[in-house]
């Protein structure tokens, strides 16, 4: 027992022995060293010591192949552990960007209070100002503000005729429904209380419909009217009673016709909307006291009611624009000065003890760092913003109802900002922003790169995995790489979607309810599950596509190759469809009639009729099952023809006797086939002896007088000729009928080989010491070019079967190949590869390789034709034929032959069966 367990760890040393070496285990030396060895073991359990000593050695290797395995099982944790932080790296790097984007973002915009409540604004510019003061939100917020305060001032003439509000005020209403487009030379109007029309909007229009007789109407209308005339003489532009000063050009008359007046007129009924006249005119009169007909009526009316209710609006925005623009409130300071002939207003939220204009603008451009002042009279623009003049005048131009020619306007902002108004906000906002924007986007960008970067490095390395025994490179898939395809890319779609969805479904929610720092963090942590999402996903995609399985394990190929397939049978065998399953499928339903038939016979106790539908049956069954049977025998005779033909029996005819149908179509078209084949290889062996025979009876008839030259070429050598031109002939003569002998030798054999008329003598041969030997014999020849040979084989013995002299010629021919067609001064690799082919056995693979003197402009499979060389010019030596005779007789003696080019170089594989014993 001892014995047989020493011998199995001899055999299993002899393995690794030969496995670490790359050498064969040779069978014969194990059976010795067993039997030594066996020797030994006996020895052994006779001597402890050296028992021991055994016992301890297989126990030190021992160790150290479980200290490798350990060592490799540890190199695999740390390349993973190595990636899971390259991963983790990657995604820390998209939620830093992705923060610092956010925070960009968040800070790139202030929201500052406004007359309509809260409104964004952003701070980014082309080129961002230094100073707050030359940055585009201020002067967007100091434009606003002056459009405000150009329509607060409008709204103070309508509501103000001194220091404040005036409920008192009268108010001309046709004058002020049509102030956008002036006044009128000559109009209907009533004057109305400010306040009046203020409450009257509030309370709103009330309107009753009667039906007013002749006599009713007469007493509710005036007969007269009372017009309002205007000199407009001497006036430009759009005049309002608000902007121009009528005093002396404006007289109210009332006017009536004279018809209606003297009462020779009646009115007639009719049906009548009457506006309630909640309030009456300054005059105590109500509105129908001023007109004399229904069109003056309800014109009026509609004065009235548009007069009032644009006077409700503007007193709530007289309100709002009150408290926004009070001097506490705000850090803007205006002066609006107007002149309405002899009357001047100034509107201004100065604190100043003052009453002079110009001494309060001095005090304005003392306070403010920024100021606007315009005066369209004396075409005067000054201002140190970015506000232009047109903006202002366009401003105007929207109220030039209100403002008066001669209308002074002074806009600043107060330099110390100590109103929180929006001014102040901006400011804050940009303060907070200016000096840490490019800060945060360098980052992001430095941070957007690195991770573009690493998912570079991380998609090559993805995938793959380096056998450390033998360096090949394979691909390397997880469990979720075998999912089918669509269902990653519908989860792919699914998962992107439910992110976007719950990302906008949180901004909509806690956009305007959370702070910047919650913004921030609900951002990272949204990066952080979108990197991970993808990086699954997409690495998953990369694995597939470096493993080939991207396609191939997808449902769309599956449910293709299905459809494929059926659709090609039914193709391939649509014949055969028809001719079976149609057949069948009437025979069926035959059949199924028939029994139907005879159940009811059956169920009728009609006997008769059973046996009819019965003996019908059979006899249909029968008639068919002949048919087929009959259609079997003449298949089976046109199989058999078939395998005659196969086997080389070209003249044997299938007997058309009895065949029907397709079967006699089949056999027509074997017994056309076999006379074609019989006549295509009678004709193809004709043209091969004609060739041979041509190719034979030219080189004997060029051999003869090739001969004679040689030989006469030869003695001419030997004579003493002085002459050096006549020795330069000669051996010009010499070298030129050698090769021609050489080109006919070869295209003989060609020819031979081609034709298959040659015989080999199988041996077995030493392929290692073949190369040996043909090195050594065109080293010479390799030195004149500057060739250095470097020779590798895996072990000194190699045996293969062949020809020595046909295999030593494939040989020949390479090495010759080589010395011609080879660069100078490169390398020339002979390679010896031992290779495990399944169904095959062992095989030794030859690889020779060279860099090509000249540029390989062909196919590898032109090459190996007759006549066919890489050199197109033919400026070297060379017939053609030795690649082509190299390959055949390679073939010819069981091998294969292959050539391989990649560039300039040229690599020749010769593979032959390795004999092992």
């Amino acid at each position: 027992m001892g014995i047989i367990m020493d011998n199995q760890k001899i055999r299993e040393k002899s393995k690794e022995n030969a496995q670490e070496n790359n050498v064969e285990p040779n069978t014969s030396d194990v059976s010795s060293d067993t039997v030594q060895e066996s020797t030994k073991a006996q020895d052994c359990r006779q001597d402890p010591k050296q028992d021991s000593e055994g016992q301890s050695r297989y126990d030190s290797q021992s160790a150290e192949r479980k200290k490798e395995a350990k060592g490799r099982k540890e190199g695999r944790k740390k390349k993973k552990r190595r990636m899971l932080f390259f991963h983790g790296f990657q995604h820390i790097l998209l939620v830093l960007a992705v923060i610092q984007i956010v925070s960009v973002l968040l800070s790139s915009y202030v929201i500052v209070e406004t007359k309509n409540g809260p409104k964004p604004f952003s701070l980014i510019e082309q080129r961002q100002p230094r100073y707050f003061e030359d940055s585009h939100v201020f002067n967007t917020l100091l434009g606003n503000s002056a459009s405000d305060l150009i329509c607060y001032g409008a709204i103070r003439s309508q509501m103000e005729t001194g220091a404040g509000f005036d409920a008192e005020k009268k108010v001309d209403v046709t004058a002020f429904a049509g102030r956008y487009h002036g006044l009128q030379q000559e109009y209907i109007t009533a004057p109305y209380y400010l306040d009046d029309l203020i409450k009257w909007a509030q309370a709103g229009f009330t309107y009753e419909n009667v039906y007013m007789n002749g006599e009713e109407v007469d007493k509710f209308l005036s007969r007269s009217r009372t017009v309002t005339r205007v000199n407009l003489e001497g006036y430009s532009g759009t005049v309002s009673y608000l902007n121009s000063d009528l005093t002396g050009n404006t007289r109210v008359e009332d006017i009536s016709g004279n018809l209606l007046e003297a009462g020779m007129v009646e009115r007639d009924g009719t049906d009548a909307t009457i506006l309630n006249n909640r309030y009456l005119t300054a005059d105590g009169k109500n509105i129908e006291n001023y007109v004399s007909s229904w069109d003056e009526y309800y014109e009026l009316c509609g004065n009235v009611k548009k007069a009032a209710e644009d006077l409700n609006i503007n007193y709530e925005e007289y309100l709002k624009y009150k408290e926004l623009y009070d001097s506490d409130n705000t850090n803007i300071i205006y002066i609006i000065k107007r002149t309405v002939g002899d009357n001047t207003q100034i509107f201004t939220n100065m604190k100043t003890r003052t009453a002079n204009a110009s001494q309060m603008a001095k005090e304005l451009k003392a306070q403010c760092s920024k100021y606007i002042y315009y005066d369209p009279q004396n075409m005067q623009y000054e201002t140190d913003t970015l506000i232009e003049e047109s903006t202002l005048r366009y401003i105007l131009n929207g109220y030039d109802y209100a403002y008066p020619e001669d209308t002074e306007i002074m806009i600043g902002v107060r330099s110390d900002y100590i109103a929180k108004d929006c001014f102040y906000q901006a400011r804050e906002g940009f303060h907070n922003y200016v000096p840490y924007v490019w800060q945060y986007a360098a980052g992001a960008v430095a941070c957007v790169l690195l991770y573009i970067v690493l998912l570079v490095i991380l998609t090559m390395k993805e995938g793959t995995i380096r056998k450390k025994e033998t360096g090949e490179i394979v691909a390397r898939l997880y469990p979720e790489d075998h999912i089918p395809t669509e269902i990653m890319v519908l989860a792919a779609g699914g998962a992107a979607f439910g992110l976007v969805y719950a990302a906008s479904s949180i901004i909509n929610v806690v956009w305007r309810s959370v702070d910047n720092g919650s913004m921030i963090a609900i951002a990272g942590t949204a990066a952080f599950l979108v990197s991970v999402l993808f990086s699954f996903f997409y690495y998953s995609f990369v694995r597939r596509i470096k493993a080939g399985t991207l396609w191939r394990e997808s449902l769309l190929r599956a449910v293709m190759d299905l459809v494929k397939k059926w659709v090609l049978y039914f193709c391939d065998h649509s014949t055969l469809v028809l001719r079976v399953w149609v057949p069948v499928g009437v025979l069926a339903v035959v059949n199924l009639g028939m029994a139907m038939l005879a159940g009811y016979a059956f169920a009728q106790r009609e006997m008769l009729k059973l046996l009819i539908c019965c003996l019908m049956l059979f006899a249909i069954d029968g008639a068919v099952g002949f048919m087929m049977y009959h259609s079997a025998l003449g298949k089976q005779r046109i199989l058999e023809g078939i395998k005659l033909i196969r086997e080389g029996n070209l003249a044997h005819q299938v007997k058309e006797d009895g065949l029907y149908g397709e079967d006699l179509v089949l056999a027509r078209a074997v017994n056309s086939i076999g006379d074609s084949v019989r006549t295509a290889v009678e004709t193809s062996m004709k043209d091969e002896r004609l060739k041979a025979d041509l190719i034979t009876n030219v080189s004997h008839d060029i051999k003869t007088p090739l001969t004679s030259i040689i030989n006469y070429v030869d003695l001419i050598k030997r004579e003493n000729i002085q002459d050096p031109k006549i020795r330069e002939y000669v051996e010009v003569l010499d070298a030129k009928s050698q090769r021609l002998k050489q080109l006919t030798d070869d295209l003989v054999e060609a020819s031979k080989i081609s034709s298959g008329n040659i015989v080999l003598q199988w041996e077995k041969i030493n392929l290692v010491e073949l190369l040996n030997q043909t090195i050594g014999e065109f080293s010479e020849k390799f030195e004149e070019k500057s060739l250095y040979l470097i020779f590798k084989a895996p072990r000194n013995n190699i045996f293969i079967e062949a020809d020595s002299r046909r295999i030593w010629r494939v040989i020949e021919n390479l090495f010759n190949n080589i010395f011609k067609y080879a660069l100078s001064g490169t390398r020339v690799y002979v390679d010896m590869e031992l290779l495990q082919e399944s169904g095959e056995g062992k095989q030794v693979v030859v690889s020779l390789k060279n860099i090509s003197a000249q540029p390989l402009k062909v196919n590898p499979e032109e090459l190996t034709e007759r006549f066919i060389r890489g050199d197109e010019s033919r400026t070297t030596e060379g017939s053609g034929l030795g690649l082509s005779i190299a390959k055949n007789l390679t073939e010819a003696q069981n091998g294969k032959f292959e050539i391989v080019m990649d560039g300039d170089l040229f690599k020749v594989n010769l593979t032959f069966r390795l004999i092992e014993k």
